[in-house]
């Protein structure tokens, strides 16, 4: 019997509508229907790029069984299965098609590169813009007030979470971030330590994490509060939330914008600080402790000064 690896690389986003179908019947499926569920799961790319007779042989089912499987999952046959299928991976290779028109289309490089400024001012004006003023204060309180903040993102969020773990440090806030090599494991390490007068910011955007999502749900059942930063309000983030902040950040050539978060990210350590009681002497002690590994180094400079 075909035992199917998946392939990260090519998983099928989670939030696709074939990804939740799927999760949902899968319990009802037995033999050859499920056999051919577990390839699906496992490679969907390959199979969004069969025909249906190619597909049953990798999954050794008969025809009539993938149209079955079709139909359990709410379609009316395999081939609007299959058109769904492809759908759900359009956003995944959108930055690909994009890159490919950018490179047939003329320019130099200034003019790439000031596209891609402009587009990242706009991402921030339109945040601006967009931020609800009640949910700002209720968000920057949740932060001041928390014994303990753990900020989980992971891939390109990993290095946002890092940089808002560190700026929430220097205000005062015990504050974690994943660290390099622990994954969701090493998640789980940290997050169980905390409850609810605790807080987890989660960042997630399109295509979001499933590990992101999945820690989320766990700090959500273990009673700690959550503020998801993330983009639309179709988020998977957005119902584990108690409160959201929306970023724009959409880019041509390599959504999302890192600028965008990174900006919201900085105004929000700016206001905790202002709110947070202390903070002002962590800073403080903080800077004059770190002094000696500060100065301007010079032909005569030494860390022993």
């Amino acid at each position: 019997m075909p035992q199917f690896q998946s392939n990260p690389l090519g998983r099928l986003p989670d939030t696709t509508a074939v990804a939740r179908r799927i999760a949902d019947k899968y319990g009802d499926m037995t033999g050859a229907v499920r056999r051919f569920a577990d390839l699906v799961k496992a490679e969907p790319l390959k199979v969004a790029r069969m025909s249906i007779h190619e597909a049953v042989v990798g999954a050794d089912v008969s025809v009539a069984t993938a149209n079955r499987f079709a139909r359990l999952i709410g379609f009316s046959g395999y081939a609007e299965f299959r058109a769904e299928l492809i759908r759900g991976f359009e956003k995944l290779f959108e930055p690909v098609d994009a890159m490919k028109r950018h490179r047939a289309e003329a320019g130099s490089a200034f003019e790439v590169l000031e596209a891609s400024l402009r587009e990242d001012i706009a991402n921030i004006e339109a945040t601006l813009r967009s931020l609800d003023p009640a949910a700002t204060e209720r968000a920057v309180d949740m932060i001041a007030r928390a014994e303990k903040v753990f900020v989980l993102g992971f891939e390109n969020a990993a290095q946002l979470a890092g940089m808002l773990a560190c700026g929430l440090e220097m205000t005062g806030i015990p504050t974690r971030s994943p660290e390099n090599g622990g994954g969701m494991v090493g998640v789980a390490r940290q997050l169980f330590k905390y409850g609810p007068k605790d807080l987890l910011i989660p960042i997630a955007f399109s295509l979001y994490m499933r590990d992101t999502i999945v820690m989320t749900r766990y700090a959500r059942r273990a009673g700690i509060p959550v503020l998801a930063i993330t983009d639309f309000l179709d988020s998977p983030l957005v119902p584990l939330a108690d409160q959201t902040l929306f970023v724009t950040a959409y880019h041509s050539m390599h959504p999302p914008s890192d600028t965008a978060i990174l900006a919201l990210i900085e105004a929000l350590i700016a206001a905790v600080a202002r709110q947070r009681p202390g903070a002002p002497e962590v800073a403080e002690k903080f800077a004059s402790f770190a002094y000696p590994w500060m100065r301007s180094t010079g032909p005569d400079w030494s860390p022993e000064e």
